[in-house]
């Protein structure tokens, strides 16, 4: 039997927990009535600013949408960061599968592409879920995205564990489990929406690329997988 695991790391969006149907920056786009050329961008500044309040990222959006006026972003990103407070919604045994790993004696951890709001919004809806939680590499506080492997580096020095002894948990491949695999660490692929992996999963498939360690579509699967183990 292999040893149990000293760390696994989750992502939180889509794995832990959901939130409202469009990401942040497709529903501010949308709102905006930006060319869809756009989206990213907007993307990487939501995800990757440090502002925990909504003015600093208005003026930072204003920066890189001079055409839009500044008065309507200002509007529509306080809106915005309203609903993400509001929106996060733990995935169903989420938090109690948390629980249950550290019971195991398993640290935990999360890697995740998120911006404030949606965070805070957690931490004050989900407090059992975020308080399970020894390490929190959170990329609008690194000023970073994955699958940027400097965010996994980061999260296996905050734990002080060598790759193999620390698994990465998450629902996209590109993401969470390639950068993961990458530096060597163990990985869960948690393919739950298997519609928008679809490339991904052709390609482990077809032995193009590295499989991860293990697959499930079910969130609940995954206690019963580590506690297996050691």
């Amino acid at each position: 039997m292999k040893p149990k695991p000293k760390v696994i790391f989750f992502d939180i969006g889509q794995t832990l927990v959901t939130g409202a149907e469009q990401s942040p920056h497709k529903l501010l786009c949308s709102r905006l009535g930006l060319d869809p050329e756009c989206s990213p961008a907007v993307g990487r500044l939501l995800m990757t600013h440090r502002a925990e309040e909504p003015d600093p990222l208005v003026e930072a959006l204003c920066g890189i949408l001079p055409g839009t006026e500044p008065g309507r972003i200002a509007r529509e990103i306080r809106q915005l960061w309203r609903e993400q407070l509001e929106s996060a919604r733990e995935i169903d045994g989420a938090a109690a599968l948390l629980g249950s790993l550290r019971e195991l004696g398993i640290r935990l951890g999360v890697i995740s592409n998120i911006w404030h709001p949606f965070y805070q919004g957690l931490a004050q809806r989900r407090p059992s879920l975020v308080e399970t939680l020894d390490y929190k590499i959170l990329s609008y506080r690194k000023g970073l995205m994955k699958p940027s492997t400097e965010l996994y580096r980061e999260a296996l020095e905050a734990c002080g564990e060598p790759p193999q002894d620390c698994w990465m948990v998450g629902d996209t491949y590109e993401l969470d489990v390639a950068p993961a695999m990458h530096l060597g660490m163990r990985t869960v692929w948690v393919l739950n929406r298997p519609e928008k992996e679809k490339v991904s999963l052709v390609g482990v498939l077809r032995g193009e690329k590295p499989s991860p360690d293990w697959v499930t579509g079910d969130l609940g699967e995954v206690e019963r997988f580590f506690s297996r183990k050691g």
